[in-house]
């Protein structure tokens, strides 16, 4: 059991690290090209920091309140998230505020998928095996960064492709019901 913890701690430093570089990059690419969805996802990098660190303090502590907290806070960063989305998709929308097309958005979160999907799903497993409720929690996070990934590249792919702007705000808000499941889900 030893081994998984150690294993599953590394795992979530491999994350935060990851997520450092991940986050700088989206976001810089969101505000310059004013898109939602890589601000989102750029946001969502510092979520999932959040949640990692969170989830490093959870994982080492014997103490049961200790867990239930941080499965708690990691629950309302997923509720915050969706609130920003709401808010931004929303009113590019409603005010035709058009994101710039990016290929290098594209690439990042193609990177993502490929770096994400492996880490959640390990973690996702050794949180079963040690049945740690945090650690699946955070598995969660990264799990979401993967569909995210996806999302990011829908929207603004065919931005890039079809320059159809409001596919960016659209995509982003198609995370709202994976976010408000995951935030009931562990709150």
């Amino acid at each position: 059991m030893n081994d998984a913890l150690n294993q599953s701690k590394n795992l979530i430093v491999l994350t935060i690290i990851y997520n450092i570089g991940e986050g700088i990059v989206a976001l810089y690419l969101g505000i310059k090209n004013n898109s939602t969805s890589l601000l989102g996802f750029g946001l969502d990098s510092v979520i999932e920091i959040t949640a990692s660190m969170v989830a490093i303090w959870g994982v080492t502590s014997s103490n049961e309140n200790v867990g239930r907290k941080a499965e708690k806070i990691i629950s309302y960063s997923f509720l915050a998230l969706a609130f920003f989305i709401l808010i931004k998709s929303s009113y590019d929308l409603l005010n035709t505020i058009k994101p710039e097309a990016t290929l290098f958005g594209v690439l990042l979160a193609a990177i993502s998928i490929l770096v994400e999907g492996p880490l959640s799903y390990k973690k996702l497993q050794l949180g079963k095996k040690l049945n740690n409720q945090v650690l699946i929690a955070e598995a969660k996070e990264t799990l979401f960064c993967l569909n995210l990934s996806i999302l990011v590249i829908l929207g603004i792919g065919l931005n890039y492709l079809f320059n159809v702007w409001y596919f960016d705000p659209i995509s982003a808000l198609l995370m709202i019901p994976w976010l408000f499941h995951e935030f009931k889900e562990h709150r």
